[in-house]
């Protein structure tokens, strides 16, 4: 799948002729047939800005800028049926350098009550995750982090103690900022990945269980691996701590990546058995999760074999499992399609995929040819999506056909879709709409197919639009969308319109309306947040009023040149 290169945005304002023909344009919607998602709870996902940057966005400096973007992430992962975010958070960009002298940059994460106000506000439920990488090998596994000569630790008999007294610090500031009552954290990872390996580390836990902030009813802990992590006979496991401490734990997750290797087999491909098998060593209280689960993609057909990596007695490794990792999209697209069928089948409460955006979270990753480099998100950057995306607002979104991949001849009428246009004094330009694109043309946004509305003639007082079949929805629904769009129209824009069971139409939301520059694809929320800066953080989700009983989405504009084209990929819309 091949896709383009960024586009800018050169939005202008609102004529009064432009508004007459956008409400003009609502007045000609034609009822269709119903369509429903089928969502379940407990997606999400592992969340940071592209590019990680750490508690650097969160400053006075790149805040401003950093909630715009955000906000417009939050709007699509909404979209697709999201509702919980993990945050992952690292000692050295959260302001803590770890050097037992080193000078606290305390305003560095000053706006991490801002950001987890945004994401509260925009519906999620959220986790906070410490990843300490002092805790782990440095120089090709010549030392831990913590004891790196410059840092100074490693040269006190009590070195480790204040390095733990460290972490504690950074992790209580942390604390302190989100809010030990805020109602949407359900809880904080100790530790990411605690991996009973290290040294020290059941040390390191039992102090920030026991001497840190977290509050008592959201301690939590993610494990690398089963079964030794949880392993009550073996005493650096977590059951074994919590023994010692007479303690338990609100959560405890894990993580699923059945093409990565770990130990030569892949990580927790059996999401089932893991889940089980980790319940059955905590108390009845504690919520057992699955807090990663990722593949890695890059390109379409760039294989890489990396049999060797999975020996025949690989425990629990299904005989139909293939051997093989291709870091090609329609491959990312099956195996995650997959966790997320089987972790709503077996009632895993929560199961969060590892990142939005390619190249999260730390910059210094970034090797395209490294196996290694985050290359596990849903899209290479915020305008160019892969597969998985529109697979995803398909299966889980209310919009029928979301992906257009229903009908797969080039040319014919989208499935469950429709056009029309208006124009003064009966003069509306004849437009046509169509399944564009084609296997392996690269040109859709996601997988192989587009729609395409196409006006012949200009008119600069018309409006031509493509609609969705309605979908039922009751009142009171909070409805979260986005769109990846390419156009030359004027003032692009997405309308959902609100109609009773009569077919009354009781309200209509118009987002903000676009014009695009260039030819390449768009994630329609970033274009539209970047219209209106002090309003950029607000979500453009709209709540259905009393009496709803089902929806139409729109999206049109003025065909200011001919030929007019608007191009449509994945259509993503959810409720809350």
């Amino acid at each position: 799948m091949s896709h383009s290169i960024d586009s800018t945005t050169s939005p202008r304002r609102r004529s009064r002729r432009h508004a007459l023909a956008a409400a003009l344009l609502l007045a000609c919607i034609s009822p269709m047939a119903m369509a429903a998602g089928n969502d379940t709870p407990g997606f999400g996902f592992n969340y940071w800005p592209q590019d990680y940057k750490g508690c650097e966005d969160l400053t006075d400096a790149n805040w401003p800028v950093a909630q715009q973007k955000i906000a417009a992430d939050l709007d699509l992962m909404k979209s697709l049926g999201a509702d919980t975010l993990r945050l992952s958070l690292y000692m050295e960009t959260s302001g803590y350098k770890p050097g037992i002298n080193a000078v606290t940059a305390r305003d560095t994460c000053k706006h991490l009550p801002d950001l987890l106000d945004l994401i509260e506000n925009a519906g999620f439920k959220i986790i906070i995750a410490f990843s300490n990488t002092y805790l782990y090998r440095h120089q090709n596994g010549q030392y831990d982090n913590w004891e790196d000569p410059t840092l100074g630790y490693n040269a006190q008999s009590d070195g480790y103690y204040w390095f733990v007294m460290r972490s504690k610090e950074w992790i209580d500031r942390m604390v302190d900022l989100a809010g030990r009552t805020r109602n949407s954290i359900l809880y904080y990872d100790i530790q990411n990945e605690y991996d009973s390996r290290s040294a020290n580390i059941d040390y390191y836990f039992r102090t920030i269980y026991s001497e840190s902030t977290i509050p008592d009813t959201k301690r939590g802990i993610s494990i690398l691996e089963i079964s030794k992590d949880v392993d009550p006979t073996h005493w650096p496991s977590i059951p074994s701590q919590l023994q010692v401490l007479n303690g338990s734990l609100a959560y405890v997750d894990f993580h699923s990546y059945p093409v990565m290797p770990s130990h030569r087999c892949p990580l927790h491909w059996d999401i089932e058995y893991v889940y089980d098998h980790i319940r059955s060593r905590f108390a009845a209280g504690t919520t057992v999760l699955l807090g990663e689960f990722g593949r890695a993609a890059i390109a379409q057909n760039d294989p890489t074999d990396d049999s060797a990596n999975y020996p025949g007695n690989c425990p629990r490794l299904p005989s139909d499992l293939s051997p093989e990792r291709y870091w090609d999209e329609p491959r990312q697209q099956a195996t995650e399609l997959d966790l997320i069928g089987r972790s709503g089948t077996k009632g895993i409460p929560y199961y969060l995929h590892w990142m939005l955006w390619d190249n999260t979270p730390k910059r210094a990753d970034f090797a395209p040819t490294d196996p290694d480099h985050q290359v596990y998100a849903y899209g290479y950057s915020p305008h160019a999506p892969k597969d998985v995306l529109g697979a995803l607002a398909e299966q889980r979104g209310l919009i029928p056909n979301a992906d257009f991949e229903n009908a797969s001849q080039v040319g014919q009428l989208p499935q469950l879709w429709d056009k029309g246009s208006w124009g003064p004094s009966n003069n509306a330009p004849p437009v046509s709409l169509f399944v564009s694109g084609g296997a392996n043309t690269g040109e859709a946004a996601t997988r192989d197919h587009y729609a395409r509305l196409q006006a012949q003639q200009a008119c600069a007082t018309c409006v031509i639009w493509m609609q969705a079949d309605a979908f039922d929805i009751g009142p009171g629904k909070r409805l979260h969308f986005n769109a990846y769009l390419r156009s030359n129209l004027d003032q692009v824009q997405m309308k959902l319109v609100q109609y009773d069971a009569n077919w009354n139409v009781l309200a209509t939301y118009a987002a903000p309306a676009i014009t695009l520059t260039g030819w390449s694809w768009n994630n329609y929320m970033v274009r539209a947040h970047a219209l209106d800066p002090p309003n950029a953080s607000a979500s453009l989700s709209t709540t259905t009023v009393a009496g709803t009983a089902r929806v139409i989405l729109t999206i049109g504009g003025t065909p200011a040149a001919a030929p007019a084209i608007l191009d449509v990929d994945t259509v993503s819309v959810a409720a809350d």
